[in-house]
C-alpha cells in the first residue's frame, strides 16, 4: 500500500512539472486520471505479479501520449518537456535521497533501499519541492528558450544516433536483445526520424525569416519615402483649400466655377492616390506595391487599388506573397504593352477573420479557357525562349501553402478583363 502510494506521488510531481512547463495549471480531468490510472495499473502488475520490470519502459511513451493528447502534438516542444521533466525531477530526487543518506547515515543510491516508508518519504519531499519551489523558476521560459534553439535539435539527434548504433552493434555482438533493449532502440528509432524531420523544418523556416528580413529591409524604404512624399503633400493642405476657395474670383458663372473646382479635385485626389495605402496595415507589403504602383504608370497604365489587411498573420511567408504579387503585376503590366488605350490595372488584397484574397486583373481580350490552363505550365510564354515560368512558380508556392488559385475572364462595365485570384480560408 505504501509503495503504491509513494509511486503515485512520485507520478504527481512528474505530472505537475510537465503543466508548468507548457505554463498550464494543474487539474484532475479526464486525460490525467486516465493516466493515472492507467500507470498504476502498470505499476501494480509489476511490483505484485512478477511481471518484468523492462514494462516500466512502457510508462515513457505512456506519458509522451498524454502530453500530445492534452497539449498537443507539436514534436519539438513534446520531445523538450519530456526530457526537461526527466532531468529535473529526477535530479531533485537524487538530491533528497542523498540528503536522506547523509543525515541517516544510511547513503546508497540502490533504489531498492528506498521501498516503503523511505521511499514515500523522498518522493513526497520531491512533491514538496514541485509545487512550492518550481513555480518560481517559470519553467515554460526555459523551454521556449530551448525550443527557440536549432543546436538542441542537432544534440538530441546525435543521441539518437549514438543509441541506435549502440542498439544495432549490441543485438550483432549478443544475437538479440533484451525485451526492454528492444523498445529503447525502437523508441531511439522513431525519435530520430522525428528530429530529422524537425531539423530540416527548421532550417526551412530560418531561411524563411532570414529572407523576410531581407525583404523588409529592401521595402523598408519605399514605405518611408511613401510617408515622406504625403507628409509633404500634407503642408500644401491649406494652400489647396485656400485655392479652392478663392475660385469663384476668377470664374463669372456658375457652371464654369464647377468644372474648375471638378478639374482641380480630380487633380488633388490623383496626386495623393496613394494616401490610403499608409492605413493598409502590413510595411513591407505596402512598400512592395508602392513601388510597383508607381512603375505601372510610368508605363501608362490607370491603376486602381483596394488594399485591406492588418499585419498578414497568415500560415505564408510575407516574402512569398510578395514573390506571388510580383509575378502577377509584372505580367499583367507586359500583356498590356501592346495596347495603346484603354490600359487599366487593378489590384486587391483584402484580409478577414478566416484568409486572405489577392486578386491582380488587366484590361484584356477574352482568353480561351484551353489557354488558361497553359498559362501555368512550366515554359508556356507568348514572350520567346526561356520565359514562363512566374505562373508555374505561382502554382508550386500555392501548392505548397495550401493556397487557392482561380483565372478567369470577368465582364465589366462591358469590357473584358482577365483576372488571376489567389485565396486562402483558414477554416478549411
Amino acid at each position: 500500500m505504501i509503495t503504491n502510494i509513494g509511486l503515485l506521488v512520485e507520478e504527481l510531481s512528474v505530472l505537475i512539472c510537465i503543466h508548468y512547463l507548457y505554463d498550464k495549471k494543474f487539474e484532475f480531468d479526464i486525460k490525467t486520471t486516465s493516466y493515472l490510472t492507467v500507470y498504476m495499473i502498470i505499476m501494480a502488475a509489476i511490483n505484485y505479479y512478477k511481471v518484468s520490470q523492462a514494462f516500466t519502459m512502457i510508462t515513457y511513451p505512456l506519458i509522451l501520449f498524454y502530453c500530445g493528447i492534452k497539449f498537443g502534438f507539436r514534436i519539438k516542444e513534446l520531445i523538450i518537456n519530456n526530457i526537461l521533466y526527466m532531468v529535473i525531477v529526477g535530479g531533485i530526487q537524487l538530491i533528497i535521497i542523498t540528503c536522506y543518506g547523509w543525515i541517516f547515515n544510511t547513503l546508497s543510491f540502490d533504489m531498492l533501499a528506498f521501498r516503503n516508508k523511505e521511499m514515500l518519504i523522498a518522493n513526497g519531499s520531491v512533491l514538496l519541492v514541485v509545487l512550492f519551489m518550481l513555480p518560481k523558476i517559470k519553467l515554460n521560459r526555459l523551454s521556449i528558450y530551448l525550443q527557440n534553439r536549432e543546436w538542441i535539435l542537432t544534440i538530441f539527434l546525435c543521441i539518437c544516433i549514438v543509441l541506435v548504433v549502440a542498439g544495432y552493434v549490441n543485438y550483432k555482438v549478443f544475437s538479440g536483445l533484451e525485451i526492454y533493449q528492444y523498445l529503447f532502440f525502437f523508441i531511439s528509432i522513431v525519435l530520430f526520424c522525428i528530429l530529422t524531420g524537425q531539423l530540416g523544418k527548421y532550417k526551412i523556416r530560418s531561411k524563411e525569416i532570414e529572407t523576410e528580413l531581407k525583404m523588409h529591409k529592401l521595402y523598408a524604404d519605399s514605405f518611408h519615402g511613401l510617408i515622406e512624399e504625403i507628409r509633404l503633400r500634407q503642408h500644401e493642405f491649406d494652400n489647396h483649400i485656400s485655392t479652392i476657395y478663392s475660385l469663384h474670383y476668377t470664374h463669372h458663372s456658375y457652371e464654369a466655377l464647377v468644372k474648375a473646382q471638378n478639374e482641380y479635385s480630380q487633380t488633388l485626389i490623383k496626386e495623393n492616390r496613394y494616401n490610403k495605402l499608409l492605413k493598409a496595415g502590413n510595411p513591407m507589403l505596402i512598400g512592395f506595391l508602392y513601388g510597383k504602383l508607381v512603375e505601372a504608370e510610368k508605363h501608362d497604365i490607370n491603376v486602381t487599388y483596394q488594399i485591406d489587411i492588418g499585419e498578414l498573420n497568415v500560415d505564408v511567408p510575407i516574402y512569398k506573397l510578395i514573390e506571388i504579387l510580383g509575378n502577377l503585376i509584372k505580367n499583367a503590366v507586359e500583356a498590356m504593352e501592346t495596347q495603346e488605350e484603354c490600359k487599366a490595372l487593378y489590384i486587391r488584397v483584402v484580409e478577414n477573420g478566416i484568409g486572405f484574397a489577392m486578386e491582380v486583373r488587366n484590361k484584356s481580350e477574352f482568353v480561351d479557357y484551353s489557354q488558361i490552363e497553359a498559362f501555368f505550365k512550366k515554359g508556356f510564354s507568348k514572350k520567346g525562349k526561356n520565359r514562363g515560368l512566374g505562373l508555374y512558380n505561382i502554382k508550386n508556392i500555392c501548392n505548397n501553402y495550401s493556397l487557392d488559385i482561380f483565372c478567369e475572364n470577368k465582364i465589366i462595365e462591358g469590357e473584358n478583363w482577365l483576372s488571376f485570384e489567389i485565396r486562402k480560408n483558414e477554416a478549411t
